[in-house]
């Protein structure tokens, strides 16, 4: 009986760990996904000087939301970053979102949808000015 356990801890025990070890495996041979082919959605947000913190964390509230719309391929939200002031570098924008889409009429859906007025009837008036850049992606191959 004795012997029967062991064997059945030993089983036990070597199961898990190759099913660890096959995870692992697993997980570092993926490939990260190529977004080539699909448009890329960069707006950047210059919020009025006299916006105040509490309407900041409403803005900051309504990006998530309009992130959560269905079309969105992927999607990401930021700030300024506190990087060295260059020349080149931008610093003045207060929020930034990038999102992909698979296809232009996925993004044409979201352009329409209605999240996405409701975003804009909402908070427009805390903008100053607001620049978007539209890119069709080339090439995404990580080299």
């Amino acid at each position: 009986m004795m012997k029967v356990l062991q064997f059945l801890m030993w089983l036990s025990i070597s199961t898990l760990i190759l099913s660890c070890k096959q995870s692992s495996k697993d997980f570092s041979t993926n490939q990260i996904q190529s977004t080539e082919g699909m448009l890329q959605h960069n707006v950047y947000f210059y919020l009025k000087d006299s916006v105040s913190d509490k309407h900041k964390n409403e803005f900051e509230n309504g990006l998530q939301k309009l992130l959560l719309i269905d079309v969105i391929h992927n999607s990401e939200m930021g700030k300024t970053g506190a990087t060295k002031a260059r020349e080149v570098a931008d610093h003045e924008f207060d929020y930034s979102i990038f999102t992909w889409f698979k296809s232009m009429e996925d993004y044409e859906v979201y352009a329409d949808h209605p999240d996405h007025m409701e975003f804009i009837d909402n908070y427009q008036h805390l903008w100053a000015d607001i620049k978007v850049y539209d890119s069709e992606i080339i090439n995404s191959e990580v080299k």
